[in-house]
């Protein structure tokens, strides 16, 4: 049995936490402390990395580095459940090799927490700035307490604060939540800390992230952001409607941006709106960031995909609130930029530039293919009023041969290149294929001499796509 013991320091901190308490598990102290739900595990932090002051100094340390999860498609988990780093996508944790001499004084550990704003009063004030957020929200007040701590200590690209935890676990897990719920934290892919041990128990932890730019550079590539952003937000909708906030962001990441497993920064924001090339993590944190800053409610969610060439590929995506309720997102597997250059087809031609596949979808149909993580609760999504397809009224229930005509008939007058239909069960999906198909009534609702069609289908999302000149 493990003890836990929560430092309170007379002045800096105010905890009030598990002093002398006991438990049976990290899991059930991270449960008590509200840092992660009961349904969740947790890793033991690694212990490597442990270096000692002196002999005769009774509080000693241990740093260690912890990088942020990438989300970078091309990496399949072994059956083992881990997940090997990718060959172009490699992060590498050094651990410190820093000396302390000494232990530090309560009253510089004070002096710390002051300067970057960490005093009782800002604590609550930032505190107050983060409702609302997914990952905050799921927190007991110690939680946020120390989501507060770990967000300050990063925005001012600070080291060695100490925080108001002494479990090693906590820090992981907050940290996490941070990123979640802060996409604009561009700069950070990783953190450190330090234990403060007196024999076997830690009495103080401190923590420093790992800051992949200078405070300088960080204002230069803010402003590059900015100019992006606003570029972006010009033309924004105003509609209350959220649907098409939503529906307008998906599009502009799509059609200014490229899927690229080589891109500078992809993981990160930066990618997309200073190189316009990311991966996943890049475009659903743009997502995320676009749509938080016009008022729509959007997360990041981390999981795995499944492929036609590989499974339990590492992938992110976004939980979206439309209109009051949820839904999932996912920008990258929207962009035929990443259909083809992930192999899952050959000819760019044969997809839209933009598939609404995965736009305003439900859990059933986006757990096909993606397979949420651990790291937190998600919502069960079922609702399809939101859902491009309904919206766009190209959602078929049934058959019925003078809906598909009204449909193309719309499409040739819009101007559009194709035709795209989803089916809301196989039984629709395989009786249109058979009636527009296997018997060709499709030339039956094409305008014009046409004596050929292409058609693409996917069968898994149940969605046809036939290309016409609507010239």
């Amino acid at each position: 049995m493990r003890k836990f013991i929560a430092l309170t320091l007379a002045g800096v901190l105010s905890c009030g936490l598990l002093s002398g308490c006991q438990f049976s598990s990290i899991d059930e102290y991270l449960e008590t402390l509200g840092m992660k739900d009961a349904s969740e595990k947790t890793n033991e932090a690694s212990s490597e990395g442990t270096y000692y002051v002196s002999e005769d100094v009774a509080v000693n340390s241990s740093a260690t580095i912890s990088t942020s999860a990438e989300a970078d498609e091309g990496a399949s988990f072994t059956s083992e459940g881990e997940a090997p780093a990718e060959p172009d996508q490699t992060t590498t944790a050094e651990y410190s090799n820093k000396k302390i001499s000494g232990s530090v004084s309560e009253k510089e550990m004070k002096a710390s927490r002051e300067a970057i704003g960490l005093t009782d009063s800002n604590l609550e004030t930032i505190k107050k700035k983060q409702e609302g957020l997914y990952a905050y929200e799921r927190l007991t007040n110690e939680g946020k307490t120390l989501y507060a701590e770990i967000l300050t200590i990063l925005e001012n690209q600070a080291s060695d604060i100490l925080v108001s935890t002494t479990s090693d676990e906590a820090v992981e897990l907050i940290f996490d939540y941070v990123l979640i719920d802060h996409p604009e934290i561009f700069y950070v892919d990783g953190y450190q800390y330090t234990n403060h041990t007196r024999g076997d128990v830690i009495e103080m932890i401190t923590f420093t992230g790992n800051y992949t730019y200078t405070p300088e550079q960080v204002a230069d590539k803010k402003t590059k952001i900015n100019e992006a952003v606003n570029k972006c937000l010009a033309n924004a909708p105003s509609s209350e409607d959220e649907y098409y906030a939503i529906k307008y962001i998906y599009e502009y990441l799509i059609t200014n941006t490229d899927y690229d497993l080589d891109a500078e920064d992809n993981q990160n924001i930066c990618s997309v709106f200073i190189n316009g090339k990311s991966v996943c993590n890049g475009y659903a944190k743009a997502a995320q960031y676009l749509l938080n800053k016009i008022g729509v409610k959007c997360t990041l969610v981390t999981g795995t995909v499944d492929t036609k060439s590989s499974k339990g590929v590492r992938h992110a995506w976004n939980l979206v609130q439309c209109n009051g309720t949820y839904y999932y997102v996912d920008v990258t597997w929207g962009d035929s930029s990443y259909q083809t250059s992930n192999g899952e087809t050959a000819d760019a031609t044969k997809l839209p530039a933009v598939n609404y596949d995965y736009l305003c979808v439900t859990s059933d149909d986006i757990g096909k293919t993606h397979h949420v993580s651990d790291l937190i609760d998600m919502p069960v999504c079922s609702s399809m009023t939101d859902n491009y397809y309904v919206r766009e009224d190209e959602y078929f229930k049934s058959a019925e041969m003078s809906l598909i005509k009204d449909l193309f008939d719309r499409r040739y007058k819009d101007g559009s290149d194709n035709v795209t239909m989803k089916c809301a069960t196989k039984e629709v999906y395989d009786s249109i294929f058979e009636q527009l198909i296997t018997n060709k009534g499709v030339f039956d609702v094409l305008q014009g001499d046409t004596s050929s069609v292409s058609y693409t289908t996917f069968a898994e999302t149940r969605t046809i796509i036939f290309w016409i000149d609507a010239n």
